[in-house]
């Protein structure tokens, strides 16, 4: 057997792997082992930890391991009975004043992966600093656990709510009365995932019309990965036209992502999402604030941040570093490509399920007739602007070399596009004369680099990206 320490890594959000393989039930009771030890380095006395799991495969099984895991140390649990959102785990760490939560999911990955998140008693992702932590006592000292069933266990289960508190919360945040200025045609795609009817549920007292597709549980997620990009969104593309929608919200495996698209079958890139928002947010709430996005993410934000002057920040991928900027204040909006969206006086963390209906507060707050009104607006007044990815299986091996080899040796341009910047915060990002961007960088969760571009048009998004691939 391969020692713990040498498979178990916490990437951009927890530690992955492929069930029977590193995914074990052995492993989840090491990983949460060293996530036992850090919490109680840090409170002796500690207040519990808020337990829950997504549709995956032995979701609950996996789940019930780290609770006893907690309770073998100490450390009251509460566990849910129900698949969830991974946001209603941050949720309930904060609003429960407890010491974090742990998340059994894989996101947005392949079916065949699951994972631990852990979220901290803010109710956000772990620091890089924390999981590192965690990482440093992997397979340090035995694992300790007990029955969740026996007396002893009994003493140190709280009793108390995951779905409702959250739910609430998202219904209050919301400006109903904005949301009903308008009244659309709707298509939320859940992926199988659990964002199950959230979004129907909370507009139902709405003039709205709510079709969500894919909302029950599927393991195996009908041979996609729950990740909500074009190529697994055929099903998304179909509904739109089959119910003449205005415009469609797509949540992905453990429902903290967000993409979307217009009325004519579009796909929306979550960054065009936070730039609507934002507008929205500044114009009809009064609320302003830091643009905050990663290093993967669209110019049109910079464009946007500085049309009304404001702040804009870059970042590495992943929402952990998006976090500080949200539990500080200072981010009115914190975006990813990948579908992350963080919101100002929101808890500090993605939320798939909020970001769909303060998308749809936005479109019927800016006076929009649809979705598709919205992208053009945005093409308008910030650059036609298309973006593409594309995502390539590569040895983890030969990561460091590759890196290497195109730092030391840089493309002067391409597509004739004169190269005037190259930022390696995270992987190698060449930017363009024109604005035109080519990033490569390798996944945190899988064995794969990620080539992404953005240029005025998709054919040109396109082939800068198999520039990209020629450097591989």
């Amino acid at each position: 057997m391969k020692n713990p320490k040498s498979i178990i890594k916490f990437g951009t959000d927890g530690w992955r792997g492929v069930i029977a393989d590193s995914f074990t039930f052995e492993n989840v009771g090491i990983v949460c082992q060293a996530i036992a030890d850090v919490i109680k380095e840090k409170n002796p006395d500690p207040k519990g930890i808020a337990i829950a799991y997504d549709n995956r495969f032995q979701g609950d099984k996996f789940a019930e391991i780290a609770a006893e895991v907690m309770l073998g140390n100490g450390i009251p649990i509460c566990l849910s009975d129900i698949p969830l959102p991974s946001q209603a785990v941050s949720f309930a760490a904060k609003h429960h004043n407890l010491d974090g939560g742990i998340m059994i999911t894989a996101s947005h990955n392949p079916p065949e992966y699951n994972g631990v998140k852990f979220k901290t008693s803010e109710g956000a992702s772990a620091d890089p600093e924390t999981t590192a932590l965690f990482e440093a006592r992997v397979g340090e000292v035995p694992v300790k656990k007990i029955n969740i069933n026996s007396a002893e266990a009994k003493k140190l289960i709280l009793d108390l709510p995951f779905e409702k508190p959250y739910l609430e919360w998202v219904e209050n945040f919301v400006d109903y009365e904005m949301i009903s200025k308008k009244s659309y045609n709707i298509v939320v795609d859940s992926m199988y995932g659990v964002g199950k009817k959230y979004v129907e549920q909370l507009l139902h007292k709405t003039n709205h019309i709510v079709n969500t597709i894919r909302s029950e549980r599927n393991p195996g997620f009908n041979g996609i990965s729950p990740e909500p990009v074009p190529k697994n969104m055929k099903a998304t593309f179909n509904a739109v036209k089959e119910f003449n929608a205005d415009v469609a919200f797509v949540t992905d495996g453990d429902a903290d992502r967000l993409a979307a698209t217009d009325n004519r079958a579009e796909y929306i890139i979550t960054p065009k999402i936070a730039a609507i928002i934002a507008m929205h947010l500044m114009k009809n709430r009064g609320w302003t604030g830091s643009i905050i996005k990663t290093v993967s993410c669209s110019v049109i934000l910079d464009r946007f941040a500085k049309e009304f002057n404001l702040k804009l920040v870059e970042e590495p991928v992943g929402f952990k570093y998006i976090v500080p900027y949200l539990i500080s204040g200072e981010a009115l909006v914190g975006t990813e490509e990948s579908g992350g969206l963080g919101l100002k006086n929101h808890i500090p963390e993605r939320d798939g399920v909020l970001g769909s209906l303060m998308f749809l507060e936005a479109l019927a707050g800016l006076g929009f007739n649809n979705a598709g009104e919205a992208m053009d607006f945005i093409d308008e007044n910030y650059g036609k602007m298309r973006y593409h990815r594309i995502d390539k299986h590569i040895d983890t091996d030969k990561k460091d070399a590759f890196i290497s080899s195109v730092t030391s040796n840089p493309p002067a341009e391409i597509l004739g596009k004169k190269i005037v910047n190259i930022k390696t915060i995270d992987g190698v990002k060449f930017e363009c004369e024109d604005d035109s961007w080519l990033l490569l960088r390798f996944s945190g969760t899988e064995p794969v680099v990620r080539f992404y571009a953005e240029a005025p048009t998709m054919n040109e998004a396109i082939a800068m990206t198999e520039k990209g691939e020629a450097m591989l």
